[in-house]
Order: C-alpha cells, then sequence, then structure tokens
C-alpha cells in the first residue's frame, strides 16, 4: 500500500508519515493505529498539523486533525532547535470522515495558517531572556507599575521595552523615560512616536492677548 500523495507547501517539513492511501475496510484495521498518522511542521510558521485517526483501530472511527502552535528552544548540547507544541489549546481542530476532503483540508491549511509569533522575550531565535521574560510575565499578571517600569529600563532588553510602549496602561511618565534612556534608538523613536501621539501629546497653554 502507498503513502497517500500529499502536496506539501514550501516551508512545511514531514515528521512522521504512516498516512496510508487506504480508506478503512474490514483487514485494514493496522493503517488506522497509533498515536499519529503523519505530522508536519513549519518553522518559519511556527505551526504543527497533527493528523489521527480516532478511535483506533475502529472502522466507524474518523480523522481528527489538531493544528498547534509552538515554541522552540534552542539546544546548546545538540545544537538544534526542539519544538515545545502547546497542546493544551489547539489553534484549530477538523474531523472528517472522508479521507480526500481530509487530504484537501491539509492541502489548504499548509497554504493559509498564519505565523505565530513567540511571546516570550528572546535575545535570538529559541533563546530567552530570562530576566526580560520575567519582566513580561510580570506585566502579564499585575499589570504596569513605575517600578516595574524603572526595572525594565535599567535592566530590561530592547524587546521588552519595546512591548511595553505597546501597553495601553502607559502613562506619559513612563514614555518620557524610554524616550531619553531607552536601549537602542528604535526603542526611543518608538517612545517619541508615542508622545507626539493625540493621547500624549502636552497641550500647549493658550496665547496671551
Amino acid at each position: 500500500m502507498k503513502l497517500q500523495p500529499l502536496r506539501i507547501e514550501a516551508g512545511w517539513q514531514v515528521s512522521y508519515n504512516q498516512f496510508y492511501e487506504v480508506d478503512p475496510a474490514p483487514g485494514y484495521e493496522h493503517y488506522f493505529e497509533g498515536s499519529s498518522l503523519l505530522i508536519l511542521h513549519n518553522n518559519s510558521r511556527l505551526k504543527l498539523i497533527d493528523l489521527q485517526w480516532r478511535p483506533e483501530k475502529d472502522l466507524e472511527g474518523e480523522y481528527q486533525v489538531e493544528v498547534l502552535n509552538f515554541l522552540e528552544n534552542f539546544n546548546a548540547k545538540t545544537n538544534v532547535f526542539d519544538i515545545v507544541p502547546n497542546w493544551e489549546n489547539p489553534f484549530l481542530t477538523f474531523t472528517s470522515k472522508s479521507r480526500v476532503k481530509l487530504v484537501e483540508k491539509l492541502e489548504e491549511l499548509m497554504r493559509v495558517l498564519p505565523v505565530y509569533e513567540d511571546p516570550r522575550m528572546t535575545e535570538k531565535r529559541g533563546l530567552v531572556d530570562e530576566l526580560s521574560e520575567s519582566y513580561r510575565l510580570e506585566l502579564l499578571e499585575n499589570g504596569i507599575s513605575t517600578t516595574l517600569a524603572h526595572k525594565i529600563l535599567k535592566n530590561g532588553n530592547p524587546a521588552i521595552q519595546s512591548h511595553l510602549l505597546d501597553l495601553n496602561e502607559l502613562t506619559r511618565e513612563i514614555i518620557l523615560m524610554l524616550a531619553e534612556k531607552g536601549k537602542t534608538k528604535k526603542v526611543r523613536n518608538k517612545a517619541k512616536q508615542k508622545l507626539n501621539s493625540k493621547q500624549f501629546k502636552e497641550k500647549k497653554p493658550p496665547k496671551s492677548e
């Protein structure tokens, strides 16, 4: 029995493949077992597609597809990027009893799935800046405070400083600090642009007659 033909879009890689060109019928149950039939992943989109048949070996079952966002962690020992899929929160799920419809859906997903952006504060691809990431998590849990803003200004990397500027709860005082002492010119310019926005621009005093 041949593997199921599938048009693989650029950027996608086949991690595992036991997806055969066969439909469920008595005597073919062994083609519909195992934790996964097919696993595809795309490192530039940080997306993983996992295809299963559930229940296993049950000819009355169905194909189940989960699309997962994943993070990359650089492994210094192996010099490769370890993939960490978010199994708890699938980006998308799809089920079908039809192999033909399933193939159409898989090929469509490979074309249209959006890029997932790693929310963590990283030094470079797959390498987390632990201090700046701790600031991001603190912002997420407790919101902005002047104390935390000062820590980010003093010790945070440019990514967390830029992230801080994207938050709605910012005060003009914090933006001024980033405009003057941001880690990079890009951060300082971003802060200056925000100061010139309608929300934060200082009102000019009325002209005296």
